[in-house]
């Protein structure tokens, strides 16, 4: 009788925890490809209708070197959460950054790319928020010189 009884609470724990693990699992967002030439210093691109434009400051972006991404949107529909950067010639991790507020239609971060032994690297940016109320993110690829 023990025995049916203990396996049947960790047949109920497995099922919560799976249920809990579902229930609390982040919404899976397609991202959207968007020509986006950072090294310039800013880009700009449509998005259902809406101007966003991405700032740098100082530019380009190198390693090692703390800048600053400015997100804006026209009307300030585009909301920026998070912004987050992976290696893809060379594992290099994820570095996530989180937007605060920089006005009304503007949302600011600092981003600092991690060293890497590539002279050349390609850097694959995924800029995650809500437009117009909506999850959505928009991704691009950054090369950097050392």
């Amino acid at each position: 009788m023990q025995t049916k009884l203990a396996l049947l609470f960790v047949a109920l724990v497995l099922i919560a925890g799976g249920v809990t693990r579902w229930w609390l699992a982040p919404e899976e967002v397609m991202s959207t490809e968007v020509r986006c030439e950072l090294s310039q210093g800013q880009c700009e691109f449509f998005a259902e209708e809406t101007l966003i434009r991405i700032s740098v400051s100082p530019n380009p972006i190198q390693v090692m070197i703390q800048h600053e991404i400015q997100v804006t949107s026209a009307q300030g529909v585009f909301t920026p959460e998070a912004l987050e950067v992976t290696g893809l010639n060379m594992d290099m991790g994820l570095t996530r950054v989180v937007f605060g507020s920089a006005g009304v239609q503007a949302g600011m971060a600092n981003l600092i790319l991690p060293i890497c032994t590539q002279n050349e690297m390609h850097w694959q940016f995924l800029l995650r928020g809500e437009l117009n109320g909506q999850p959505t993110a928009y991704r691009w690829v950054l090369t950097t010189q050392s």
